[in-house]
């Protein structure tokens, strides 16, 4: 015989608080229609009758009869907020009443119908059955298909209602199907909106291989942008339910039901539940005087301690509690949260030179009723619930709706007054219209204490003929701050949220980036996450732009737990991988309860630390310790966006898709060549001066393959990046392309790199820049190797930075390649940013335009015979010593041309030469020596530029013809700053580099100097060649190859590692690390096959429980229990392990001490 244990003192509890809250709770008592009884099993439902809208910060529930905000499992509060924690809407639901032209005089022409605590409304479009399977709710989101199991988990517990923990495979897998199902036969027909792609006014939607309409091909499920929708049609052609619900006949409405919400659970839009209401008229007759209204019963937590009221400059009803405190709340540590309701859209009426929303579009000469009254009642005030059941109540409700006081005579009206405030004792239809936060005006809790309140929002008057279809649109809105004023102030600051998207009509919906797709991998002592292995999701997540958001950096977090939030207070990030772009920490406007207002907080921490895909985890940052082999860990990468324009909500991030992830060694019969973190040789054919590092991300997915980098050019005209080239990785050993149109990295500096076959693949062209400064040839002839032809020491790339060759002329000097002084640009830096500030155009900032020169090398040849056109000063050509040449291709001598200098004759004498002091004496000691090195004894040469004729025919003929033309006609002669493309003649040209000079390093003290003469020399050796190598990108003659570490198989191995099966924890003395509750208590074992077969016996040799294992987990876990479902008892037992595939068996023994049983039943 069972027996339930039993507590005497708690049933008379419970008789007592019953009997305490019966005068509190007339209204919700035996209020449910036959139809709509509290669900104590949901599992085997035929269809769906109850859903919940969940994706957000709100679990709120709709029936299929039309009753919303209700559990259907505890009979209770239904509008969960915050999600997971304690009810803030009992009940909740549309009411409309109006004046139907019924020739039948026998019935009432003055009707009400809706939903309250009684459901007036059944399953349904009219005129069809309430039985009907479609006649249901349905419910979609748009991430179905990439849906984590934690969230699937989560959905489950609270669609089932229960714990995480009691979700079972079969309740997360039908969630799963439910959401396929729902996507799949969306009815359209009946109503259900959505999205219109081909704009032909009708549901086309293209299916994939498994039947579902393909958002990227055709039309598909949806609202709004919105991230999960539910949609459910009833109507009241139940006249039983009607007059159950008011005492009055049907008026013959269908009503349409969309909502939708973000999975935002911690922005302001995640804190909104949308509802759209679509009403048809679909009886014979037209309906005047019509109004309809949203009424709610709100319950912060215990509902006896409410207070209600309304802002008419935001056509918002709310409800907060009259206490800071409230138990339920506190049981959760949260202050009680203040709801709102915002009533966004009426019904649409005429009205010339207006414009209306109707169906999220504008329809111009009408516009949409507001808000036209708000009222409240309920114990605590004078007025109490319409009565149910009678046609008193119609005439009640009728009042309600136009904004009087509930009595039973609709023609000597009873107005609402003002309780408080300057306007006490006067009439109103927007009563409590006060700021509860600063209280002032007409505040609820000051004539009547807290209570049970209900409250409405109405609309109207409205004519509805036989066909009519209107539109109601409200929102609802959650707000959470240190105390229940403070949770109406965040409320009000997120309805503004709610009104922005709203006025948008939903097309600019802020929205995070698209969650990371993470590969998770467990190995011995490490966990490996890595999200770079996808390139479309990398792209999709970092390369959509969302109104003004875009892509800024990942976060890594540990979770304590399988349900767990970023925000668990348990929970920390362990990195952040952001852009590198200035953008570091960013704030957003948002609720303090620490301050009580809106103040600007730290909401994302990065750092530029630079985008990286993979993280390599080797602690348990929660608890700082080691990872232990069969410890499970949760793991969650989230990305985040980032508006600067925005005051609120400036960063969004994704959300959480949690990993469990158990360190482990390979499993049996497998190695691994590879380790995490080891580089992997390559080699190079080519000429560039590219680079490629490989590096193993995740030795599990290695395969041991030949890949080859190689080059291509985008040959289509039509591309943005037409003539770029870009790489691709070929799997040369199975022959396939592994990927393309990769684009290189500027250097390998950074981890901005995608995974391949668990390689982090880097790519990088060469930075476009200089590569060495050298001098091939002085006085003497050429030089093999070359000498330094710049400082070293200021970051310049030299050939010989050790000077080995000093110094670097015949004539005894040293002579630098660098740019015109200011007195702070002695760095390498300063003389790429200035040379090459304009190249290839004016306002080319930053020397982006070096490309144009890129991958040619160039000379600077002193022959003696040189000209150079005096640019700034005479504009006349000039004698030189020097010549100018772009070299092209430093193998091949004949791709050279001649270049023209432009020379800026610094001292106006007509002649390239070197600097000193005493040629501007007024000007301050020193001017003349170069900042490249200290002391004041390193002079520089005039400036000169680069000059690209047109005309660029190996030789020296473009350089005869615009030297010949500068001679003849200078007023024609291509500018300094002219880019590619603009000059136009024979004695044109572009310009390359700029400002360079040539400086004679220790060469004499420019104070006391009079002429160059008084240097150690004046000029370079005849027959001095300066080089200026730049680098070269990678082509498409360049190749990189290289083998990847691999995974190995064998039965032999398989075998051997029988040996390392074992059991833990064990002994097992009454405790698990890994048990999450006193009922699921269990040892685990580990290394084993895909199959085995498990026989636990006593040590009296009875065999206690038969276990079978079948799966790809090297675990296997014995819950402690007999084959009774029994605990067993404390002792030894003998555990006989058969593994068939691999001929092996194993014996262990476990010793087992349990903890005190107490049974629940006996």
């Amino acid at each position: 015989m069972i027996k339930r244990i039993s507590n005497f003192l708690w049933i008379l509890l419970v008789g007592a608080l019953v009997v305490f809250y019966t005068s509190d709770a007339q209204a919700r008592e035996n209020t449910a229609n036959p139809q709509t009884q509290i669900r104590l099993n949901k599992s085997a439902a035929a269809k769906t009758t109850e859903s919940l809208t969940n994706i957000g910060n709100w679990a709120y529930w709709y029936w299929h009869d039309g009753v919303s905000a209700h559990d259907p499992f505890t009979g209770g509060s239904g509008g969960y907020y915050p999600r997971g924690t304690a009810g803030a809407i009992y009940r909740d639901g549309l009411v409309w009443g109006g004046i139907i032209q019924d020739p039948d005089q026998s019935k009432p022409q003055l009707r009400v119908g809706g939903n309250t605590y009684r459901s007036g409304t059944q399953p349904g479009w009219w005129g069809g059955d309430p039985n009907d399977d479609r006649a249901r709710i349905y419910r979609i989101r748009s991430d179905w298909k990439t849906l984590s199991r934690s969230a699937v988990i989560q959905d489950a517990a609270e669609k089932n209602g229960v714990t995480p923990a009691e979700v079972t495979d079969a309740m997360a897998d039908a969630m799963i199907e439910q959401y396929k199902d729902d996507w799949k036969n969306w009815p359209v027909d009946l109503g259900a909106p959505y999205y219109d792609v081909d704009e032909n006014g009708e549901y086309n939607p293209v299916l994939d291989e498994n039947g579902m309409p393909d958002p990227e091909q055709g039309d598909y499920p949806g609202i709004a942008n919105a991230d999960q929708v539910v949609w459910f049609v009833i109507n009241d052609g139940n006249e039983g339910r009607v007059n159950d619900l008011s005492g009055a006949p049907p008026l013959g409405l269908e009503v349409q039901t969309t909502s939708w919400a973000y999975n935002q659970p911690t922005t302001g839009l995640g804190q909104i539940v949308f509802k759209k209401y679509r009403i048809i008229n679909k009886s014979d007759y037209t309906i005047d005087s019509m109004y309809v209204c949203q009424w709610c019963d709100p319950d912060l937590g215990d509902y006896g301690n409410d207070l209600t009221g309304c802002d008419t400059t935001l056509s918002l009803m709310f409800a907060y509690n009259g206490f800071p405190t409230d138990a339920q709340y506190d049981a959760f540590n949260l202050a009680p949260p203040a709801v709102g309701y915002d009533f966004f859209q009426g019904p649409i009426v005429p009205s010339p030179g207006d414009t209306a929303v109707f169906d999220l579009k504008k329809v111009p000469d009408h516009k949409n009723l507001p808000m036209t009254s708000y009222g409240y009642f309920g114990s605590g005030t004078v007025w109490s619930d319409p009565i149910m059941g009678v046609y008193d109540g119609t005439l009640q409700w009728y009042n309600l709706l136009r904004g009087f006081a509930p009595t039973t005579d609709v023609d000597s009206v009873t107005w609402f007054v003002h309780t408080t405030g300057p306007n006490e004792g006067q009439n109103t239809k927007f009563p409590l219209d006060g700021d509860p936060v600063t209280g002032e005006g007409d505040v609820d809790g000051v004539k009547y204490q807290p209570g049970d309140r209900r409250m409405l929002q109405s609309t109207g008057p409205f004519t509805m003929k036989s066909g009519d279809v209107q539109e109601v649109v409200v929102a609802v809105i959650g707000g959470l701050g240190g105390n229940a004023l403070q949770s109406v102030a965040d409320m009000k600051s997120t309805d503004e949220v709610a009104q922005t998207v709203y006025n948008s009509l939903f097309k600019v919906v802020p929205k995070p980036p698209d969650a990371p797709l993470v590969k998770a991998t467990a190995l011995e002592d490490a966990i490996i996450l890595d999200w770079g292995w996808d390139a479309n999701a990398v792209d999709k997540t970092e390369n959509t732009k969302i109104i003004g958001y875009e892509f800024e950096g990942y976060n890594v977090y540990q979770l304590p737990s399988p349900t767990a939030n970023v925000n668990d207070p348990k929970a920390v990030r362990i990195a952040t991988f952001d852009r590198i772009n200035g953008v570091r920490i960013i704030k957003s406007s948002m609720f303090s309860a620490e301050y009580g207002t809106v103040v600007e907080l730290p909401v994302q921490f990065g750092s530029d630390a630079g985008v990286q895909r993979y993280i390599k985890i080797d602690k348990d940052y929660i608890n700082n310790l080691p990872l232990y082999r069969g410890s499970t860990y949760y793991f969650t990468v989230t990305a985040y966006n980032y508006d600067p324009n925005l005051i609120r909500d400036r960063a969004l991030e994704s959300s959480a898709t949690i990993y469990a992830v158990t360190p482990q060694n390979p499993k049996p019969g497998f190695e691994y060549e590879g380790v995490a973190g080891q580089e992997i040789s390559v080699e190079h054919t080519g000429a560039s001066d590219g680079q490629v590092e490989i590096t193993v991300v995740d030795p599990s997915a290695t395969t041991g393959h030949e890949y080859e980098i190689f080059f291509h050019i985008d040959q289509d005209t039509n591309s943005a990046t037409y003539g770029d080239t870009f790489w691709g990785l070929l799997d040369k050993t199975s022959g396939d392309t592994v990927t393309m149109f990769q684009k290189q990295l500027l250097d390998l500096s950074t981890n901005d790199a995608l995974t391949f076959d668990g390689l982090l693949v880097k790519v990088a062209g060469p930075a476009l820049t200089m590569k060495s400064f050298q001098l091939v040839a002085n006085g003497n002839g050429p030089l093999d190797p070359p000498a330094t032809a710049a400082a070293p020491w200021q970051g310049f790339p030299v050939p010989d930075p050790d000077f080995n060759i000093y110094p670097n002329m015949a004539n005894g000097s040293f002579w630098f390649v660098h740019t015109w002084p200011n007195g702070s640009r002695g760095s390498f830096d300063a003389f790429m940013a200035r040379t090459f500030q304009y190249t290839g155009g004016y306002g080319v900032a930053g020397g982006e335009g070096i490309h144009n020169l890129i991958p040619h090398d160039f000379e600077i040849r002193f022959t003696g015979n040189g000209k150079a056109f005096d640019n700034w000063n005479t504009e006349t050509v000039l004698d030189v010593p020097f010549e100018l040449w772009d070299i092209g291709d430093i193998n091949d001598p004949g791709d050279d041309y001649q270049l023209v200098p432009y020379l800026y004759d610094y001292d106006g004498n007509g002649a390239f030469n070197l600097m000193y002091d005493a040629i501007y004496p007024s000007d301050p000691a020193g001017w003349a020596d170069h900042e490249v090195s200290s002391a004041q004894n390193d002079p520089w040469t005039d400036p000169f530029y680069w000059i690209h004729p047109t005309d660029n025919t190996p030789g020296s003929q473009g350089y005869d013809n615009m030297i010949a033309a500068l001679e003849s006609d200078p007023s024609q002669r291509a500018d300094w700053y002219y880019q590619p493309g603009w000059a136009s003649g024979a004695y044109d040209g572009w310009a390359g580099m700029h400002r360079m000079v040539l400086v004679n390093w220790n060469g004499g003290n420019v104070t006391v100097a009079t002429s160059p003469d008084d240097y150690n020399a004046a000029m370079p050796d005849d027959g001095a060649v300066f080089r200026l190598l730049t680098t070269k990108p990678n082509t498409t003659d360049d190749k990189f190859v290289f083998t990847a570490p691999k995974v190995s198989q064998s039965d032999q191995q398989a075998k051997a590692d029988v040996e390392k099966v074992n059991v833990f924890p064990n002994p097992y003395y009454a405790d698990n690390p890994q048990e999450t509750s006193r009922f699921n208590r269990f040892v685990t074992f580990n290394h084993l096959p895909q199959k085995a077969t498990f026989r636990i016996f006593n040590l009296a040799g009875a065999l206690v429980r038969k276990l079978e294992k079948d799966d790809e987990s090297q675990f296997f876990r014995w819950d402690l229990q007999n084959e009774k479902g029994l605990p067993v008892a404390s002792g030894v037992y003998i555990v006989h392990i058969d593994m068939p595939d691999l001929s092996k068996e194993k014996v262990l023994k476990v010793f087992i001490v349990q903890s005190r049983q107490i049974l629940e039943y006996y």
